[in-house]
């Protein structure tokens, strides 16, 4: 009972040349740093309107930090995760709404003269987290119920190496920073420091590939028809080995399914039908519904009225089904027959 996961789908975002932009930024930023540090002299920088900037700066550094961590803890429970796809969908979009809100409040900063070079630095190092959780909250949710992982391996992959450069911006602003604290024989400030991917292995293709494995190899998808009743319900006897209801006299009958969902991911529009057929009437009559959403280890009962069935102690036949979801395995339970007469 295994199938592929039913997922809010993304459409794919063309790679723009914009990490290598950046990437060049960052070089260019560097290069002009040194030239200003060696060769170009250096402006002071008026100490109240420094430590006030960095005291405005610290409290974003921190916030990125916490939703750093949070995104890091999704990361560590996405086995468990997984099996909600809704949530973890809006907890990514959660992440991804902190870091744009951080980039906007760096922007909004107001900054001294001869700090901008290093400002800048710290933008694209929002920038650089804002747009890869921009880019790997899609490409994860794709990547569950995608048929081609090598192509999600290397978008998750750049997704994280985007993380792993703006750890580098990070490091480079805050060293640029505290270069002028030191020069401004200020110690009443500091910035703390700001990783998000600390294991840079982790963003290897092979790895993001081998891990997407692993997470859908725990994928575990089956449905299951559970106990059914009969209304008029009557009573249970045997007959040639095998269990025979016998229904008090009636026209009509109601027949309540139970349907399990024994996989771990929610699934949707799953189909489920009765039959009804006797010795005397081969030409089965068919009710059909469909449960719109059933999540994992949930039981939904459906009920399917007003079947005629054949009277006189005739022997009939009612099967009730629910149909596989897709790629299921094991559909040995998704079926069950019950035999019965009516008076």
């Amino acid at each position: 009972m295994y199938a592929q996961v039913r997922t809010p789908r993304f459409s794919r975002r063309r790679r723009n040349p914009a990490p290598v932009i950046i990437i060049a930024v960052v070089v260019l930023l560097l290069g002009c740093w040194i030239f200003n540090m060696t060769c170009g002299g250096k402006k002071e920088v008026d100490t109240p309107a420094l430590n006030e900037y960095v005291n405005r700066v610290r409290p974003i550094v921190e916030a990125s930090t916490s939703v750093g961590q949070a995104w890091n803890s999704i990361q560590s429970n996405l086995p468990q995760l997984v099996a909600n796809t809704e949530s973890l969908d809006q907890q990514l979009k959660d992440i991804e709404k902190q870091c744009e809100d951080l980039l906007d409040q760096a922007k909004a900063l107001e900054v001294p003269e001869g700090m901008s070079l290093a400002h800048s630095s710290l933008l694209i190092c929002l920038e650089q987290r804002y747009r890869a959780m921009k880019n790997y909250h899609p490409d994860l949710i794709n990547s569950l119920s995608a048929a081609d992982l090598d192509v999600y391996a290397k978008s998750l992959s750049e997704d994280l190496q985007e993380l792993m450069y703006s750890d580098g911006s990070y490091r480079f602003y805050k060293r640029a920073v505290t270069e002028t604290l030191n020069q401004n024989n200020t110690t009443e400030v500091a910035l703390p420091d700001s990783i998000w991917l600390a294991n840079w292995e982790g963003a290897a293709v092979e790895k993001v590939k081998s891990f997407l494995v692993a997470l859908r190899g725990m994928e575990v998808h089956g449905m299951a028809i559970g106990a059914v009743t009969l209304n008029p319900e009557g009573t249970i006897g045997e007959e040639n080995g095998e269990s025979i209801h016998r229904l008090p006299g009636t026209d009509e009958i109601g027949v309540t399914v139970n349907v399990q969902n024994q996989g771990t991911r929610p699934e949707k529009d799953v189909v489920v039908s009765v039959s009804l057929y006797s010795d005397a009437n081969p030409s089965p009559s068919r009710q059909e519904q469909a449960i719109p959403a059933i999540g994992p280890g949930e039981t939904i009962q459906v009920v399917f009225p007003g079947l005629r069935p054949m009277r006189g102690g005739v022997r009939n036949v009612l099967e009730t089904r629910v149909a596989p979801v897709p790629q299921e395995a094991f559909i040995e339970n998704n079926q069950k027959l019950i035999y019965f007469t009516v008076e």
